[in-house]
């Protein structure tokens, strides 16, 4: 008989980004593994990019159940000149603005709304997730964040219904990267550093992307946790090699001023005076910064912007590329980031070319499954290295890296390791519960 898991996620279809794939790809493989997923979403969200491909992936039969909610946007929009229609990404509390009334209502979303702007949901999720827990015959709670106001919902339904509830970070809480060089007044750290304790306390399990996220969290807890690691993971297949004119080199997602490629743009600059030539293609958001050092290094001809895109042609983009960029936030606290598209990268079977931590975990999986290479931010020797093999690959038609040990991080095996703990987490509650 199949056990029943209540998943609780703001982000949902048509909502787009890294956040609703991990969510809908444990729906779509958890009965594989003997779960039923019950959904519990936002009826109208505040989306940073929408995506409805995604909602002919949400799995036929599958209960989804929505509620209104309470946002403080629609405000946000209207003192900051913002039109109703805008999206607003979590990056731009970090972004500087001249603007009295902007930085205004951002010390209010700051200050005001803790642990983050979506706590509005709260009475909502927790009023139709116990309807839904009696109804549905639910055996565990399963809540995905950012944003972490989830795991209030989280928390009281545990409490309330007595069922086992496993925390999903996908990011830290306090240390997640848009907050790291915000200000905050002494009485909203304190409140928002007491909400993360008793969250991660209270939970009976807690699962995270990676090690260093997962060590984090169980350093906050006042005893043993239950824990595991659940990745990221991909879905798509690698399509044949494409044949560009030159050498193209793709990265997917938000550029931030944190995400800059420093180092590559000076040895892209360098190699074509040698006569070696590359493409590049931005597939979403760029900060100003970015195209402003892609001007000063005379690489405008060369580069190609294009706005958010749906993840199927996202996907096309990828399979059509030689190589892929990846760049991890030059943020202090960063060793732990693991994008999802570095896995999406890794189910591609393209090169990649990661700047990052050479400490950090994206570098151990990296060269783990042999798929690319990692440099610091400021080696531009290790980037032209690295493009000078990328090239030479590219001339000959043969793979720049052998891409080993790949399978473990697909979607399906991933999804395998949270249903193994969940298992786990609810034989632990029942014999809790028995003594």
């Amino acid at each position: 008989m199949m056990k029943k898991v209540l998943i609780i996620t703001y982000y949902w279809p048509p909502s787009g980004g890294p956040g609703v794939q991990r969510v809908l790809n444990f729906a779509k493989y958890l009965p594989k593994y003997g779960w039923e997923p019950v959904i519990l979403t936002v009826r109208k969200g505040e989306y940073p990019a929408k995506d409805p491909s995604l909602e002919k992936e949400i799995p036929a039969g599958l209960k989804v159940y929505k509620t209104k909610t309470f946002e403080p946007f629609a405000l946000f929009k209207l003192i900051s000149g913002k039109k109703q229609d805008d999206k607003i990404g979590t990056y731009i509390l970090s972004e500087k603005s001249p603007n009295l009334v902007t930085r205004l209502s951002k010390w209010i979303r700051l200050n005001l709304f803790i642990p983050d702007a979506r706590v509005g949901w709260k009475r909502y999720a927790v009023r139709e997730g116990m309807k839904i827990i009696r109804s549905e015959n639910i055996d565990l709670i399963l809540t995905s964040s950012p944003p972490h106001s989830l795991q209030l919902i989280g928390q009281a339904l545990a409490h309330q219904s007595g069922k086992p509830w496993i925390a999903d970070y996908r990011d830290p809480w306090k240390e997640v990267v848009y907050n790291q060089n915000l200000k905050r007044t002494a009485f909203a750290e304190c409140k928002d550093r007491r909400l993360e304790h008793d969250a991660l306390n209270a939970a009976d399990g807690i699962t995270s992307i990676s090690k260093d996220i997962l060590h984090l969290l169980e350093s906050k807890c006042d005893h043993p946790q239950n824990t595991c690691l659940v990745f990221n993971g991909y879905d798509n297949r690698p399509a044949p090699l494409p044949r560009n004119a030159c050498p193209m080199i793709t990265y997917t997602g938000v550029l931030s001023v944190t995400r800059i490629p420093t180092p590559l743009l000076p040895a892209l600059r360098a190699l074509r005076e040698e006569g070696i030539r590359f493409r590049l293609k931005f597939i979403g958001n760029t900060c100003p910064e970015l195209r402003q050092l892609i001007e000063e290094n005379g690489l405008t001809a060369d580069t190609e912007y294009i706005s958010y895109l749906p993840h199927d042609e996202s996907i096309r983009h990828i399979n059509s590329s030689d190589a892929l960029l990846l760049v991890i936030d030059n943020v202090p606290n960063n060793k732990g980031i693991l994008t999802g598209k570095l896995f999406e990268y890794i189910g591609a079977q393209r090169p990649i070319l990661a700047i990052g931590n050479p400490e950090g975990e994206a570098r151990h999986i990296i060269d783990e499954c042999q798929c690319g290479e990692m440099i610091g931010y400021n080696d531009t020797e290790g980037a032209k290295n690295i493009l000078r093999k990328l090239h030479a690959a590219w001339q000959t038609q043969t793979p720049a890296y052998p891409f080993t040990n790949s399978s473990r991080y697909s979607r399906e095996a991933i999804t395998g390791d949270l249903a193994r703990f969940m298992d786990h987490v609810l034989t632990l509650h029942a014999k809790k519960t028995t003594l």
